[in-house]
């Protein structure tokens, strides 16, 4: 895959800038390969067998960027450079130390700590996706394996005894896994990932004592963040079930949640790691249903009411997807800052010379 992409990279007139720029043409090409093996659904172990080739149709998306990749594009796709320069720059936002790696602690700084502790460790030890970072300390350190048994005899978390997470790493590409599957979690491979992360005993299934280990983080946050306006978990469990509609009450699977209605993904996932994404839902639903019912007050009764019900269903499909939507205004957002931080610049520098004009 990567032989098709750096050919891409090496003859499209778009990219022509790359040339020569070293890590970038480098990051780049990983980005892309990366994004093609996530679109692919189910590539976890870096490898893409044929039914999983036939479904991304490598043939149509190097077909659909003939006529460009960005320039003039409504919806930019896995080769984008605007979506790769998001991906890069929120990378090494967090890495601080710039060695190309994020520990559990630069993941706690992402959008100002919205995720949960508890989420974190579990990304962090690979458990959305396998991580490609190898630790230093072989996995067999016998201090290691003594503090485990130790934990353990302690009565302590019945969890990843073997996994330290000062040991955890998060490579770039690791990263871009991550934020695709936080910012959309509609993707079947988001889907996937995330359950992966809730799914403590790798079962298959979510059962209520291991939502309620996430969701007990969740209740701390509300106390310390919403002025004591807490949803108990009895009350949520309810509310998704009643969304979900599992096969067997109380025990949630992953083909379960693959019935549900992309919207209502977004809202299970959030409601367990990331809080302030899950009260935003409640105010974007109800701008949604107000958007919704003008639609239909306008229509009617002068459009039968098949026609209605087609025209809500085509306005929900124009809405935007929410990482293109999430990489259009951060890439806005960063170009702004970069024209601010030369215009900074440039006043500076006039202001020195003034300064040496005038001392001579």
């Amino acid at each position: 895959m990567k032989v098709i992409v750096s050919d891409v990279v090496d003859h499209h007139y778009e990219l022509e800038f790359l040339e020569g720029q070293g890590q970038f043409l480098q990051s780049y090409t990983e980005t892309v390969v990366e994004r093609i093996f996530y679109a692919s659904g189910r590539s976890w172990d870096g490898k893409m067998q044929l039914s999983q080739f036939r479904k991304i149709n490598v043939a149509g998306i190097l077909g659909s960027i003939e006529d460009g990749i960005d320039v003039n594009i409504s919806n930019p796709g896995l080769f984008s450079y605007k979506h790769f320069y998001v991906l890069f720059c929120s990378f090494f936002e967090l890495d601080l130390n710039r060695d190309s790696m994020l520990d559990a602690r630069d993941l706690l700084r992402y959008f100002n700590g919205t995720l949960s502790r508890r989420i974190i460790s579990r990304i962090m030890m690979g458990k959305g996706k396998p991580s490609e970072h190898v630790p230093k300390r072989p996995p067999n350190d016998a201090k290691a394996k003594a503090k485990a048994e130790k934990r353990r005899a302690k009565g302590g978390s019945r969890y990843d005894l073997n996994v330290r997470l000062s040991d955890c790493r998060m490579t770039y590409t690791d990263f871009i896994w991550f934020l695709l599957s936080e910012i959309d979690k509609t993707s079947p491979t988001a889907v996937e990932y995330w359950f992966r992360c809730l799914d403590l005993d790798g079962d298959g299934v979510l059962s209520i004592y291991e939502l309620e280990y996430f969701y007990d983080e969740q209740i701390s946050r509300m106390e310390e963040e919403m002025a004591g306006d807490i949803i108990m978990l009895d009350d949520l469990m309810c509310q998704l079930s009643d969304l979900v509609r599992p096969e067997h009450e109380g025990m949630i699977t992953l083909k379960d949640l693959r019935r549900v209605p992309p919207t209502i993904i977004p809202v299970f996932f959030d409601a367990f790691m990331n809080l302030s994404r899950f009260v935003e839902h409640e105010s974007r639903t109800s701008c949604l249903q107000r958007q919704l019912a003008q639609l239909s007050m306008r229509a009617l009764p002068k459009t039968s009411f098949e026609d209605v019900i087609q025209m809500r269903i085509e306005f929900l499909a124009s809405l935007p997807n929410p990482w293109s939507e999430f990489a259009d205004l951060e890439y806005a957002a960063l170009l702004n800052d970069h024209e601010q931080t030369e215009q900074n610049y440039d006043e500076t520098a006039a202001a020195d010379s003034s300064v040496d004009a005038a001392a001579a």
